[in-house]
């Protein structure tokens, strides 16, 4: 038997600006060179940097020239260069803070006539810092305000250490490359609309109606016409007037062919007034498939719609928001839908009435980029067929 085969999968981290695959910065500051009386930034500063844009810690080039105007320092100007790390912190958001470390090496310029034990020398050096950054238009620029610790690997005292300033700008571009949609081959060696990888009768003869697991139904009863009894205590007053007939319950039907006049007016019903579909407000946490208490209630409202109402075959549908790979969340969406399918049949549901099926993320009905949107795509659909000549109070 052929098994479903996966393409590819893609899981990662997903940052405002993804689409950017490098970052082009200039800069400028002030650096305090000599810090023993006490930090004083009066030596400019301005360099460039390059930063390659990824997941976690991001790599940067940082290149900087510093202007020397102490009458007590030995050279005019410093030139460094260094190989950093740049951790950033909430990267979803406009304003993210960031840490930086790395090591560089500087080189002295123009060393002036002192004496050999006062000069400064060209040293190997590392450093660290903390900044905070801004994204303006979502990533066409970013505003960066740093500082950092400088301190000179085997130098002299004089030298050990600076403390530097910058404020920049920099530019995002290039684009990172998409992976491929991953693709899913679905074999069905029955032709009975059920995968071979979740079919537990892989030998159903064709034309024969079959549950969400591949195996047939039962046998439905005869066709017949059943008047339902209309309970005295059913009220739909709180919903709204649909047209200018009797409609004791406010689905759209007249009561006069209504043959469920007993639906929930916020259902989908077909001509004859029966429902087709239902969407279930069932919240779930993230990466989880367990029904909250609050859509419990919502679970066992439905289930006894379901008991009263039993001519209806019930699928049930679970979507995901985008996060995680296309086969993890089809695989939780199925989790969900029989999580749904699983309470119903423990509230007096007949199991044979019902079928489940996973959507993964490919059905949104909102926006995956906030919070709010991720969680309504959180949800299970319910579509109610019937089989058989419409029969509302038939066993099936």
């Amino acid at each position: 038997m052929k098994k479903v085969l996966l393409c590819s999968m893609l899981a990662s981290s997903l940052l405002i600006g993804a689409d950017k695959a490098y970052e082009l910065g200039l800069n400028a500051g002030m650096t305090s060179i000599k810090n023993d009386g006490g930090i004083k930034l009066k030596n400019e500063t301005i360099g460039f940097t390059l930063q390659k844009n990824r997941a976690g810690l991001k790599p940067r080039l940082d290149f900087e020239y510093v202007r020397i105007d102490e009458n007590n320092i030995t050279v005019s100007s410093l030139i460094k260069g260094s190989i950093n790390a740049v951790y950033e912190f909430y990267p979803q958001s406009s304003f993210f803070p960031y840490i930086v470390a790395g090591l560089g090496f500087e080189n002295v310029t123009d060393p002036r006539k002192w004496p050999k034990e006062k000069a400064f020398k060209s040293n190997a050096f590392m450093q660290g810092g903390a900044g905070l950054g801004y994204r303006i238009g979502g990533n066409d620029l970013v505003i960066r305000a740093e500082a950092k610790l400088f301190q000179i690997i085997g130098g002299e005292k004089d030298e050990e250490n600076e403390v530097i300033a910058t404020l920049g700008l920099s530019i995002p571009f290039g684009a990172i490359p998409v992976p491929p949609t991953p693709k899913l081959e679905i074999i069905d060696s029955d032709g009975d609309g059920v995968m071979d990888e979740l079919d537990k009768c892989p030998d159903t003869p064709k034309g024969v109606a079959v549950d969400g697991s591949g195996c047939p139904l039962p046998e439905p009863p005869a066709p017949q016409i059943i008047k339902e009894t209309i309970p005295v205590s059913f009220d739909n007053n709180e919903c709204p007037i649909k047209i200018d007939a009797d409609d004791r319950d406010r689905d759209g039907v007249e009561d006069s062919v209504d043959q469920c006049p007993n639906t929930p007016c916020d259902f989908t019903v077909d001509s004859k007034g029966c429902p087709v579909k239902a969407n279930l407000t069932i919240h779930f946490e993230t990466d989880k498939a367990n029904i909250t208490d609050y859509s419990m209630a919502l679970v066992e409202k439905f289930a006894d719609f379901l008991v009263t109402n039993k001519g209806s075959l019930v699928h049930i549908i679970g979507h995901t928001d985008w996060r995680g790979s296309d086969n993890y969340n089809m695989i939780l969406s199925k989790k969900r839908a029989k999580s749904v399918r699983d309470a119903l049949v423990e509230l007096g549901v007949s199991a044979s009435r019902l079928s489940t099926e996973g959507k993964g993320e490919s059905d949104p009905i909102a926006t995956n980029k906030t919070k709010e949107g991720m969680a309504l795509n959180r949800r299970i659909e319910v579509q109610l067929t019937y089989p058989q000549e419409i029969n509302p109070g038939g066993e099936i």
